[in-house]
């Protein structure tokens, strides 16, 4: 065995320095460090274009987004699509539906060809679950009712993706429409078929296997993964079928299994590094002077896609009867065009459905759309009150049809005689807990929510509660909160409750306001706006294992107080 060429090294390591140095930019900057990767790849063409061993980066570049597609079906919890039922299968079916006809119309205004358009049509339909579940994760609502029905619908995306790659799989370059139909129907019947079979034997065999062999030897456990995987893409591509729809179906069979956590954190780190070699061949592919010399259309056509699925997304939910304000925040986390995208432009270049000129075109618009993603989601309420407010201004007939056709109800909360109750602003999971003391105290409140749905199911349960937004001074006047002894404020976003502080202090500026904070920061800023009582749940959680630690460890009462009390007064809490 010889020692590594120096020149190899030496490539090796300029090809892994930019996208090294684009990724920190971009992660530091909030923005997705797949963003970073790909702008690495493009300058790195830009630079060292004629020295890169590409059909080296190809070969790593597939199989990083096998691993990719994998991890994807490892994490695709079908319990969060459950939880929503029809608001993610039917709504999510019509968003991919709706923003494909728009766009694909779009697309063929513009001169693209039948088949780019519709390439386009249903890969920009998709939404990007990489970017905004970080996101909503980094923001802590994945448990709110925004932030899981953008999470299902996001995953309900990335099961649709199944039956698209096996249908634009299906495309090639010359078909007539007969053949491309024939070819679509064959393999959606040999997949239905082989997918079925898939499926009985991994719900009942797969998961025995792996039970077994966990029991042996972890490294046996390791190994047997990296068999389960190629044996997988054998078995499909030995039937004619895409390697990334077998990566796909193995990842959703091993979620089924005991060892599912397991198996994601051993193949999450050659996946991370694996597909930052993808990201970068995608940059790669870019040709800088393309963009520069198309960039108005390519932002032209990228600001309409986000119009068309925001409107979409907003319609979609505003004809199920959501607020205004949460079908406004869904279509902003849904805007997007997701990495799914990527691989379906992908695919169709690679079978020559589409050309080098509209494969760059959609890349640079995916780009463009990925990159202002963390930026619009951080402005969301901000965007959403300005737009109200313009609405208000200079259109009073529309801010009237919305008010009293998605955001308010008939009040008759006047008529109760309320005095010295506690106001619930948010009705969820915190909101309904806090309800249920209440009732079972005897303590009067009043709960607003601007989900229908949940204030529909709550009045059957007998609560008096008002459909509105809890930031809006109208709605919190109807609960009479110049009466109200107590206001607890248990909205997700900090910039509602902001608002709702605000609106309650000027009505009542003896009002006594509890709220919740995810982070440290926020705990200061709701102190400064004169919130008595603030609770971030992540510390109470963990006063509360401190206590029972310093208990078993023979700690007396009155010591694990004095500890606890210094903790919340250095966390700020006193």
């Amino acid at each position: 065995m010889t020692d590594i060429p120096f020149n190899l090294l030496l490539d090796v390591l300029v090809f892994l320095l930019f996208p090294l140095l684009a990724g920190y930019l971009a992660a530091r900057y909030k923005i997705s460090p797949i963003i970073g990767y790909m702008v690495g790849g493009i300058f790195l063409n830009l630079v060292f274009a004629d020295r890169l061993p590409r059909i080296f980066i190809n070969n790593f570049s597939i199989l990083g987004l096998v691993l990719l597609i994998f991890t994807i079906g490892l994490e695709t919890n079908f319990q969060t699509i459950k939880r929503f039922g029809k608001f993610v299968l039917l709504g999510g079916i019509l968003q991919i539906l709706l923003s494909a006809i728009c766009i694909f119309v779009l697309s063929s205004i513009l001169k693209f060809s039948f088949l780019e358009s519709l390439f386009f049509g249903f890969a920009f339909a998709l939404s990007s679950t990489a970017v905004v579940s970080k996101i909503i994760q980094e923001r802590g609502e994945e448990n709110s009712l925004i932030g899981g029905l953008a999470l299902g619908v996001l995953i309900f995306q990335d099961v649709a993706f199944i039956p698209l790659l096996i249908i634009f799989s299906s495309f090639g370059q010359g078909d007539s429409t007969f053949l491309i139909i024939q070819n679509v129907l064959k393999n959606s019947l040999k997949a239905a078929f082989i997918l079925g079979i898939v499926y009985y034997v991994g719900l009942r065999i797969i998961p025995l296997f792996f039970n077994r062999i966990a029991k042996v030897s972890r490294e046996v456990l390791n190994l047997f993964i990296v068999v389960f995987i190629v044996a997988s893409l054998s078995f499909f591509s030995f039937f004619g079928l895409s390697s990334l729809l077998a990566a796909f179906i193995a990842g959703v069979l091993l979620s089924q299994t005991y060892e599912h956590y397991h198996i994601f954190s051993q193949i999450r780190p050659l996946r991370d590094t694996l597909a930052v070699v993808f990201f970068v061949y995608l940059g790669l592919s870019v040709e800088f002077g393309f963009v520069v010399s198309k960039i108005i259309p390519i932002l032209t056509f990228a600001s309409l896609v986000i119009f068309i699925k925001i409107i979409v997304v907003l319609g979609i939910y505003l004809f199920f009867k959501f607020h205004s304000r949460t079908a406004f925040t869904l279509s902003i986390f849904l805007f997007q065009i997701g990495e799914d995208a990527f691989i379906l432009v992908f695919q169709g270049f690679n079978n020559g459905v589409i050309s080098r000129e509209a494969f760059n075109f959609a890349l640079s618009v995916v780009l463009m759309t990925l990159l202002i993603t963390p930026f619009l989601i951080a402005r969301k309420d901000l965007l959403y009150n300005t737009i109200r407010r313009m609405i208000k201004n200079h259109l009073p007939f529309l801010e009237k049809y919305i008010v009293y056709n998605f955001d308010r109800e008939a009040p008759n909360i006047d008529v109760l005689a309320l005095k010295n109750h506690v106001i619930i602003c948010g009705y969820g999971r915190i909101g309904s807990y806090i309800g249920r003391a209440l009732m079972l105290a005897d303590v009067p409140f009043i709960a607003i929510d601007y989900n229908f749905h949940t204030v529909e199911r709550a009045k059957k349960e007998g609560i008096n509660i008002i459909y509105g937004d809890p930031t809006e001074i109208d709605v919190l006047d109807y609960g009479q909160c110049d009466d109200a002894s107590v206001l607890v404020s248990a909205v997700p976003e900090s910039f509602s409750q902001e608002m709702i502080i605000f609106n309650a202090k000027k009505l009542n500026p003896k009002l006594v306001i509890f709220t919740r904070v995810h982070q440290e920061r926020e705990l200061h800023r709701m102190k400064d706006l004169g919130v008595e009582v603030v609770v971030q749940p992540e510390f109470e959680a963990s006063l509360s294992i401190i206590r029972r630690i310093l208990f078993r460890r023979g700690f007396d009462r009155d010591e694990i107080a004095r500890k606890i009390k210094r903790l919340k007064i250095e966390h700020g809490m006193i």
